[in-house]
């Protein structure tokens, strides 16, 4: 919002991300690629952009001071090889990043730990007989009977 007003951030990210998941496009399928390895990830800082390609494909960087318009890969460029390591470190950094929980404070989620009787997931159970009633009564008993169809 700061920026939609006209403010700028004194503490503001140095580097952009971006992922694509490109596994539903006939590109996937045009490369040969697994839906697992149709991802790209991009990394731009204020001077570079960077691109990597899961399924094998070599890296891409550009400069875009020099080369604003990014005609020439510099992703093979032993002159930029520092550069290249800053680029998978910071795409390192974003992929360990805290993600999965943007939504749930820190206490939030200590206050709903529970004992280890309380987990809700059994590993390695042969039946519930295993386990005591209170824990398998929701997911056991009789189920209700799927409606015939077209009725």
């Amino acid at each position: 919002m700061p920026f939609l007003k006209g403010d700028t951030q004194k503490n503001w990210r140095e580097y952009a991300i971006s992922e694509y998941d490109f596994s539903a496009t006939p590109m996937c399928a045009n490369l040969g690629l697994e839906p697992k390895d149709a991802r790209l990830f991009m990394v731009a800082d204020k001077r570079y952009k960077f691109m990597y390609a899961e399924g094998g494909f070599r890296p891409m960087l550009f400069d875009r001071e020099s080369d604003p318009d990014e005609h020439f890969d510099l992703g093979q460029s032993e002159a930029h090889s520092e550069v290249i390591a800053e680029m998978y470190s910071l795409l390192a950094a974003w992929g360990r990043r805290m993600s999965q929980r943007t939504t749930i404070s820190d206490v939030e989620i200590i206050a709903k730990r529970g004992g280890p009787e309380n987990v809700g997931m059994f590993i390695g159970a042969y039946d519930e007989s295993e386990y005591a009633e209170k824990f398998t009564k929701r997911i056991t008993g009789k189920s209700r009977q799927r409606p015939k169809s077209g009725k």
